[in-house]
């Protein structure tokens, strides 16, 4: 595979964003960037609706159309897509790996592909094991493993709308967990009796202690018969609606959260802002100071670039 030595193109094509980033390959420096919300739920239903039956060269189409906005030095450099784009919905299906994922990452499953003007693009699967699939965090989690290694064996946290809890192990991630935590919260805070009982807003003192409290009864396994309590903390306690929406957060991640007390080896929180600091305060409640390592969201988007570029350079 030729392609220009200095810079590769990086496509986050989520659910609902799409994010081109134009990298170094010598720094990981971001040299540009282009970014938009159609996500791939979006260009799906386009292309079911536009009548036309390739859908590879209908994503393809979009993706190089975005390319084309950037500065015209890097339009030629490869594009490497990780993410949903090997989804159904994506630009191509493409299998599953396998675990465990190494530094290497050898056993992650890519395919080349071709886009207007003979342009390349290194697309990149997901990672299944026995009833749990990922698809783009198997990248960030590759990218992450320097990192991990000064402190060995443990649990890396990957929250989302979908969380991922990876067990890493002898350089190595061998197996790991999905938690709704974020769909759920959506849901109960959006479309149930209790969207009414809370209201998004700053995290003050107040609502770090609601969190806490929430966090605690998650943890000891209370969620369920603690949710109607969120209605009734503003009903009949007129507890402000702000308080009560970091109340709602710390029960769904408390309960996320309650079993990590129990397993050896340290624990990794790998997270942008603000989700990085409600994590980081339910696990400072639930662990020993000396088990948690936090990343922040300029590491996690390293992370991934690097991910990136590992399998990117594995094909030379």
């Amino acid at each position: 595979m030729q392609h220009p030595p200095d810079y590769f193109i990086s496509c986050d094509w989520g659910t609902t964003n799409f994010r081109l980033r134009v990298v170094a390959i010598a720094t990981l420096g971001v040299a540009a960037e282009q970014a938009t919300d159609q996500g791939i739920r979006d260009t799906y239903d386009l292309f079911r609706g536009s009548g036309e039956g390739d859908q590879y060269a209908y994503f393809a189409d979009y993706l190089f159309s975005q390319v084309e906005r950037l500065p015209v030095e890097y339009h030629a450099c490869p594009v490497v897509a990780s993410g949903m784009a090997s989804a159904r919905i994506g630009l191509k299906e493409l299998p599953y790996a396998r675990l465990p994922i190494g530094s290497e990452g050898k056993f992650l499953v890519t395919e080349w592909l071709e886009g207007k003007g003979k342009r390349q693009l290194l697309l990149i699967s997901g990672v299944s094991d026995s009833d749990n699939i990922m698809r783009g965090e198997e990248v960030q989690a590759l990218g992450l493993i320097p990192f991990l290694r000064e402190y060995g064996d443990g649990t890396l946290i990957l929250p989302g709308t979908h969380s991922k809890h990876l067990r890493y192990l002898s350089g190595a991630f061998i197996s790991f967990d999905t938690y709704l935590t974020g769909e759920l919260f959506e849901v109960l805070s959006r479309r149930t009796i209790l969207a009414n009982s809370v209201l998004q807003g700053p995290l003050d003192a107040a609502g770090v202690a609601a969190f806490r409290e929430g966090v605690a009864l998650g943890a000891a396994g209370k969620l369920s018969r603690s949710l109607f309590s969120v209605r009734v903390r503003d009903v009949l306690n007129a507890v402000p609606l702000i308080e009560n929406y970091y109340f709602l957060s710390g029960l769904l991640l408390g309960e996320e959260l309650r079993d990590l007390p129990g397993r050896r080896g340290m624990v990794y929180l790998a997270a942008p802002e603000p989700v990085l600091t409600l994590y980081r305060i339910a696990l400072e409640a639930l662990l020993e100071p000396d088990r948690l390592v936090c990343y922040n969201g300029v590491t996690l988007q390293r992370a991934q670039l690097y991910g990136q570029l590992k399998l990117l350079l594995r094909h030379d």
